[in-house]
């Protein structure tokens, strides 16, 4: 038996070799799914966010005064979460390729005329804050926070 061991160590280093590299993709595969299960997460958030808002105005409609009043508080807390979806890429939380389709979202919501209205009404009535929305905005929506 220890002939045989000897006659075969020199394929030990590529066993342990081998078994790193299972290690190493297991490892990967798993903060994978942890992103992407978190990034679902997130998306969630915002279908409950967008589930709130009357239909009328998602598809660029007049809306009655009782319909503004209740659009408004919801853009605002969608403003706001905008601003946490850009700090999580700017921490390096989400994938790029999962920014680009957020940053899609917001350029086609801001387009919208009550969207629109409404949050220039509340980055001049709050100056300071939603910062980083505003820098996503004022690009265009072409931007990544990653870089800044």
């Amino acid at each position: 038996m220890i002939e045989f061991l000897k006659a075969y160590a020199f394929l030990a280093p590529y066993g342990i070799m081998g078994g790193v590299i299972v290690a190493m993709t297991q490892i990967w595969k798993n903060t994978s799914q942890s992103i992407t299960t978190f990034e679902d997460s997130i998306s969630k958030e915002y279908r409950e966010i967008i589930r709130a808002i009357p239909y009328n105005a998602l598809i660029g409609a007049e809306l009655t005064e009782i319909e503004k009043d209740k659009v408004y508080n919801e853009i605002y807390n969608y403003m706001d979460f905008c601003n946490e979806q850009i700090y999580l890429r700017k921490q390096g939380r989400i994938r790029k390729d999962t920014w680009q389709n957020w940053q899609s979202g917001m350029k086609m919501n801001f387009a919208l005329p009550i969207f629109n209205e409404i949050s220039i009404n509340i980055f001049d009535e709050l100056n300071d804050i939603f910062e980083e929305l505003r820098k996503v905005k004022n690009t265009n929506f072409n931007t990544d926070p990653k870089y800044w």
